[in-house]
């Protein structure tokens, strides 16, 4: 008779462990299952460890259903789970089950059944439950909360090239087996767990399905114990896992054995078909792996890059403390500055989003409203680690955009070469400017750019370049493309330069038009480094600003990292919140384009 262990982390839940555990004991399991609690005590306080102890004599007994561990500190919940896992898997037999389940009450064991259901016979399988598909509304903490929850299933799926729609849920189920092999890849203590027990299941090519679940959300008032610094965490071990090498995965022989048809593996020998019948196309994972070279050499640029970003951002901040007297200029500021200056980042943003459409145009034509909404959530995410807004946006293009990863490739290196003419030419006229005067700053500005364009448009048809481009040098021969993403390049930037030209007028600092646009143009060099681009930018434009001030303005250095702390806030004020409101039409973009997938898997496979 197999055994379906329920593995129950607990921390300070005294008021609901009794409960939980009894809701657990009293379901009613497929025939032939039976059940076994394993409750972890993460070193809560007493009245917990007076609730388990309770628990523990309740159930005692040779054959008793449960069993009680407990750690003498605290160590998070990924920890607990490890050793309530470790415990199952000395108990379980190769046809047993492992589910977790967390000790509040916002899941209901009465969903069991439907989960092992799913879970059939298949050693490979494992069941996720589904949160989103019945829990609707909410107050704001909980709309919140299922839109973080979201996005980091969003990054979840891109990474590992799984379709799922709740990485994060409570509610995981796994054969013994396969548990067994992904356990030595689970290190994380906290609820960096979930995305990292996700990420493990891919490594092995386990299939993963879902279940709709019922669910009865808590806010913090109630005890949820999950906060922001966990959902960075989430964010962090998202991006460190892509770069993991890859263990090996479960044998073939065993998956030929135990193959199930369902729709998700219907669905990849769909698109593995589609992808063998059109020359040129990768997946989302295959760019992933052709992107994966030199990987820790990689990670430790990443790593290195983001504490360095970190650390210039708190060196901009900690200058800026130190001067008072700006900051009293800031609360003092005009209403009409200070709206000002965050429309022109919304400007920016815009503009930014145009840049992409139109430069698309040789190759797709993308909606003008999609490409606003996934720029705006790339702005947003440029503030994180590992340049993760352009990967999303990658992943946008391919999975719902349908390009294939040579015209993905090709569209930002396209995007990239605009942008590059349009700063070059833009500092150029402002030098110009500076050396003879505001009327040469619009002529050489034109001149630098069709000179960019035009040398552009010569290389790229070249035969050397036609032969490998394959019909994409016309997202550089297209007048279209060229000129309009030169222009809106140039509007960006100058959009960029209003902003900056505002924080220096709010602040009054002495310095002019010209000095205004080298700042901006700096800032704007900066972030392309492979770093990212917190912190850099921030720098930037500190740096950028003390070198200008003409006669070493003495005491001048802590306002000029005030200018960079409140252009930097000017930007990050406008991409958060719009980059937050992105993410419902864009989960409804991804949802529509799952479906129309779906549609025609069943029309292949009923053709």
């Amino acid at each position: 008779m197999p055994v379906l262990f329920a593995v129950i982390p607990v921390y300070d839940e005294p008021h609901t462990l009794a409960l939980c555990v009894a809701n657990v004991m009293a379901v009613q399991l497929p025939p032939r299952w039976s059940l076994k609690v394993i409750v972890v005590d993460d070193a809560s306080g007493s009245d917990t460890a007076t609730v388990a102890g309770e628990l523990a004599q309740l159930y005692q007994g040779a054959n008793s259903q449960f069993q009680l561990l407990t750690h003498a500190v605290n160590l998070g919940k990924g920890a607990a789970l490890l050793t309530g896992f470790a415990a199952a898997l000395q108990q379980a037999g190769d046809h047993d089950a492992i589910i977790t389940q967390d000790g509040d009450l916002e899941y209901d064991p009465n969903d069991y059944p439907s989960l092992l259901d799913a879970l059939g016979s298949d050693p490979l399988a494992a069941v996720f439950g589904n949160r989103w598909a019945h829990t609707r509304g909410g107050g704001a903490w909980r709309i919140f909360h299922a839109s973080v929850n979201r996005l980091l299933t969003f990054l979840s799926n891109q990474i590992t090239g799984l379709d799922i729609n709740d990485m994060e849920t409570g509610y995981k189920l796994f054969r013994a087996p396969l548990l067994r092999t992904i356990l030595p890849l689970l290190t994380e203590d906290r609820f960096g767990i979930e995305p990292q027990m996700t990420a493990a299941l891919a490594r092995v090519g386990a299939r993963v399905r879902e279940v709709p679940i019922h669910y009865a959300p808590r806010n913090r008032g109630d005890g949820k114990k999950i906060g922001p610094l966990d959902g960075l965490r989430a964010l962090w071990v998202i991006a460190r896992e892509r770069v993991q090498p890859n263990s090996e995965p479960i044998s073939t022989q065993n998956q030929a054995n135990h193959k199930q048809t369902n729709t998700t593996a219907d669905l990849d020998q769909f698109q593995e078909h589609q992808q063998r019948s059109t020359p040129g196309v990768h997946s989302l994972r295959q760019l992933a792996s052709m992107s994966a070279k030199n990987l820790p050499r990689k990670i430790i640029l990443q790593i290195t890059g983001f504490a360095l970003g970190v650390a210039l951002i708190a060196w901009c901040v900690w200058g800026a403390t130190k001067d008072p007297e700006g900051w009293q200029r800031l609360r003092n500021a005009s209403g009409a500055s200070v709206i000002g200056l965050l429309l022109c980042s919304l400007g920016s943003i815009m503009v930014s989003g145009l840049t992409f459409w139109i430069a698309a145009l040789p190759v797709r034509t993308l909606r003008v409203q999609d490409q606003q909404w996934i720029n705006a959530l790339a702005s947003m995410l440029n503030y994180a680690p590992v340049r993760i807004g352009m990967f999303v946006r990658a992943a946008y293009a391919i999975k719902v955009d349908h390009l294939r990863a040579v015209e993905l490739v090709a569209w930002f290196a396209s995007v990239a070469f605009t942008f590059v003419v349009a700063l070059v030419a833009i500092t150029a006229g402002t030098l110009a400017w500076i050396q003879f005067g505001a009327w040469t700053f619009f002529p050489t500005l034109i001149i630098i750019a069709m000179l960019g364009g035009f040398s552009g448009r010569w290389c790229a048809t070249l035969s050397m370049v036609q032969k490998r481009a394959q019909g994409l040098e016309r997202l550089i021969t297209s007048p279209t493309a060229l000129w309009g993403s030169i222009a809106l390049h140039i509007l960006d930037l100058f959009f960029a330069t209003g902003r900056v030209l505002l924080a220096i007028q709010i602040l009054g600092l002495p310095l002019n038009l010209a000095q205004t646009c080298l700042i901006s143009m700096a800032s704007f060099a900066a972030s392309l480094n492979p770093f990212g681009r917190l912190g850099f930018r921030e720098a930037a434009v500190a740096f950028t600003a003390s070198a200008l001030s003409i006669g070493g303005l003495a005491g001048m250095e802590n306002k000029f990292q005030t200018l960079a702390v409140i252009e930097s806030a000017g930007e990050a004020l406008v991409a958060i919140p719009v980059g937050m409101l992105a993410l419902y039409p864009i989960w409804k973009r991804f949802k529509l384009s799952k479906q129309a997938r779906e549609q025609a898997v069943a029309a292949n496979l009923n053709g």
